[in-house]
């Protein structure tokens, strides 16, 4: 039920408009007067908002309210009921989405039922990220020096789900989360694209990056078309440069200093981005320490110089999330809260800025309490038992608990390390092998300490996967059950086929190991099976495009061909648009291929494979030149 904010000073007038949105089956909020209405609107967060066009201040209110949310849809209501009308003209300042005369009338549900129906109608087109970015911010505000870090943990924290955008004068960056964990990142900056950041870090030469370029241009993923480009090997190699780049990123958002920054809620950009994950600790204090002065550590401090820090209880908890350098695990064992602030940094002038850096940082994420009086003597320490087993190194258990945190969060599929078109045998492989991987017998001669909790869950998980996954009829009814979260979630069309989805991963995994013909039949069988489903005739266009057996020609007359039709279900799907831009290329219509990627920009606008499209063929058309 669409929740409607009314802001009317004049009580006849809002006890009528109560009744009448009432009656459409709308759920009113009112208020009488500005701040009522500010607060309401920050707390409830209404669709949509009738304004009084006598209200006190209504101008700076639906700035206010505009700044808080700048896709809010506001009506304005007048008072030629009662001979008071200020006009259209009037109220023009106030920047609204409509204007009622009389809100007396059967007029005003009519506009109001109208602007809805076309906000959800444009929703309904939307998918992944840009859905979740078109939902109004839950929260947002100024960036300032530190404020990215807080922000970051309380996500990590609150295990939150969604979009933290930040923009300024840089670049805009998007950090993806979910259950509060970094999971991709995107930049308008191709520098801080995975290609240009390996280009950065001399880890891509010249031959490598344009292919793997070319890759991209063509569809792939970033991930993809590096392995496709023979830059990285699949599996762990790739894995690795991802985490590399998303911890990098992390840590250049933490060192922003001004601007504003979002938070978008929800998760349904999971399934159209190549997700990896980070701890997302550690680069709060690497982005704080390399790109924040240490006067702002000092200041934040400087009302607790004289108190006394110590650990918290939670500080042995968040050791392994934490993942501090052994330097600074070592100022740790001082915050014993028998040493003042004052003396604790004295002692450490030769390395002030850490020493600052990470007081502040264990403070902002609750690790260190401050007291006003020292801790009493504890008295003579207790020898520790000698340990019976050493303990796991550091870097083996990082990554123990890397993988296990990325099987937990998701599918029993995703568990395995298996597509939805892996067979039995393949399940049955990947089941041994993960369990191999943690299964107890496998750290026997190490104290894995808090880990063993972590193993025991992946096992839990990895086990009921096989139980789920290993039974072909079992199998069936769990992908039943995905795919019809797809479908509701708006990844997919209404009425998914579930072997149309397995056919189109299997042609998903020969393209990805360029064997085209093999890819081209899965596609069409895709097809066959629900020729009502756009993705799968924009991936069988793609796939023709690149079709060894037909010439240049013929291939480009099939991809046309697909790619129209897939536009024909759906006219602003995002992966037929640009494959008829590469059609068209293909076709030698220079003019229509860049009609066709401006079209798909201005419908997708975050689309990095629009976006690489363009890029290649403004460099085609300056090689011409």
């Amino acid at each position: 039920m669409p929740r409607i904010l009314l802001a009317e000073p004049h009580e006849p007038t809002r006890a009528l408009v109560r009744a009448s949105l009432a009656a459409a089956g709308l759920d009113v909020l009112e208020v009488t007067e500005p701040d009522g209405a500010a607060r309401l609107f920050a707390s409830e967060r209404p669709d949509a908002v009738v304004l009084g066009a006598d209200l006190p201040d209504a101008e700076p209110l639906s700035r206010q309210l505009r700044a808080a949310d700048p896709r809010l849809l506001l009506l304005v209501a007048d008072k030629a009921h009662l001979g008071q009308a200020r006009g259209l003209q009037a109220v023009l300042a106030l920047k609204a989405n409509g204007y009622v005369a009389d809100p007396t009338t059967a007029e005003l549900v009519e506009k109001l039922q109208l602007l809805l129906s076309q906000r959800a109608a444009a929703r309904a087109r939307l998918r992944g990220a840009p859905l979740v970015l078109a939902r109004a911010p839950v929260a947002q505000g100024d960036v300032k020096p530190g404020v990215v870090a807080r922000l970051i943990h309380q996500v990590w924290r609150s295990l939150s789900e969604g979009i933290l955008v930040l923009s300024g004068d840089g670049p805009e960056r998007r950090l993806f989360f979910l259950r509060g964990v970094p999971v991709a990142v995107e930049s308008d900056e191709p520098a801080e694209a995975l290609l240009g950041w390996l280009g950065e870090a001399n880890r891509l030469d010249g031959s490598a990056r344009q292919a793997a370029e070319d890759a991209l241009a063509s569809g792939l993923s970033p991930g993809a078309a590096l392995i496709a480009a023979g830059a990285l090997e699949p599996g762990e190699p790739l894995q690795a440069a991802l985490r590399s780049h998303l911890r990098a990123m992390v840590v250049r958002s933490v060192g922003q200093r001004e601007g504003q920054w979002r938070f978008h809620a929800g998760d349904e950009f999971a399934p159209q981005l190549q997700l990896s994950d980070v701890l997302p600790l550690p680069p709060l204090l690497e982005g704080a320490r390399a790109n924040i002065p240490a006067k702002h550590f000092a200041d934040a401090l400087k009302a607790v110089l004289e108190a006394f820090p110590s650990r918290t209880g939670d500080f042995t908890q968040l050791v392994p999330a934490l993942a501090l350098s052994s330097a600074d695990l070592r100022l740790t064992q001082a915050l014993d809260g028998r040493t003042s602030t004052r003396a604790f940094l004295e002692a450490r002038k030769a390395d002030l800025k850490e020493a600052l850096s990470l007081l502040w940082f264990l403070s902002m994420i609750g690790a260190v309490v401050f007291h006003d009086t020292p801790a009493e003597p504890t008295g003579l320490a207790t020898p520790e038992p000698p340990r019976q087993k050493p303990p796991l190194p550091i870097d083996r258990a990082e990554a123990v608990r890397q993988a296990a945190l990325r099987i937990l969060p998701g599918t029993y599929f995703h568990a395995l390390g298996v597509d939805i078109a892996a067979d039995t045998a393949e399940i049955e492989k990947a089941w041994r092998e993960v369990t191999a991987r943690f299964h107890p017998d496998g750290f026997a001669e190490w104290e894995v300490g808090d880990l063993s909790d972590l193993l025991r869950s992946v096992l839990d998980k990895v086990d009921a996967a096989w139980r789920v996954l290993g039974n072909e009829e079992k199998r069936r009814h769990y992908l039943s059950f995905l795919l019809l979260k797809s479908e509701l979630s708006g990844v997919r069309s209404p009425g998914i086929v579930m072997d149309a989805e397995i056919a189109l991963k299997r042609g998903e995994r020969a393209l990805r190991a360029r064997r085209n013909a093999e890819a081209v039949s899965a596609f069409q069988q895709a097809v066959l099976l629900n020729p009502r489903e756009p993705e799968y005739l924009a991936m069988l266009a793609f796939a023709a495009l690149h079709d060894p057996v037909l010439p240049a020609a013929a291939r480009a007359e099939e991809g046309l061909r697909h790619a129209r039709a897939a536009l024909e279900l759906d006219a602003g799907h995002p992966r037929a648009m640009v494959v008829l831009a590469l059609a068209e290329e293909l076709a030698g219509h220079r003019e229509a291929a860049a009609a066709a990627v401006a079209a798909a920009l201005r419908a997708h606008p975050y689309s990095v494979l629009a976006k690489r499209v363009q890029l290649r063929q403004a460099r085609r058309t300056a090689a011409r030149a």
